[in-house]
């Protein structure tokens, strides 16, 4: 199923794509905040963020999958990422 995604990390950057799926928006959060650690957060705010983003990573892979999987967006905000899941409606 096709999501829309869009994710936010407070002040740094924020942004929005279509992935093909909940593993696809976690891989296109870990590609963001791995660039944002390599050349914004490069100390302690850096782990911060890693662990915000592996926690991140669970609930889009528990909650966010469940929800998007009934057809409904699907938000979640941990320390500075904030990230939601959009289903796209493929017959429209």
């Amino acid at each position: 199923m096709a999501l829309r995604m869009s994710w936010q990390v407070s002040p740094v950057a924020s942004a929005g794509e279509e992935v093909p799926d909940v593993e696809g928006a976690v891989a296109a959060l870990d590609r963001s905040v791995r660039r944002i650690r390599e050349r914004v957060l490069t100390g302690p705010e850096g782990r911060d963020l890693g662990e915000s983003a592996r926690l991140m990573r669970s609930l889009i892979l528990d909650d966010g999958r469940a929800a998007v999987e009934r057809g409904e967006r699907w938000s979640a905000s941990v320390g500075e990422i904030e990230v939601t899941l959009s289903p796209i409606n493929e017959a429209a």
